[in-house]
């Protein structure tokens, strides 16, 4: 239970920090540092991790 709140709460932290990024160079990578970030915290859940980055870009797109 603490797991998927403590996930839920990374994923939201990093969802807010990306999306103060600006569509620049900056933002994507921000997104691969977040990426990173999430596979070495959660290892057993690269599937959202990977879910977490393509809505990072997504967002970086917008921009």
């Amino acid at each position: 239970m603490f797991k998927k709140l403590g996930f839920f709460l990374f994923a939201m932290g990093v969802s807010a920090s990306y999306a103060i990024a600006g569509g620049e160079p900056e933002c994507y990578a921000q997104c691969d540092e977040g990426l990173d970030q999430c596979m070495t915290d959660h290892p057993r859940s690269p599937g959202a991790c990977t879910k977490i980055h393509q809505l990072c870009y997504n967002r970086c797109a917008q921009d």
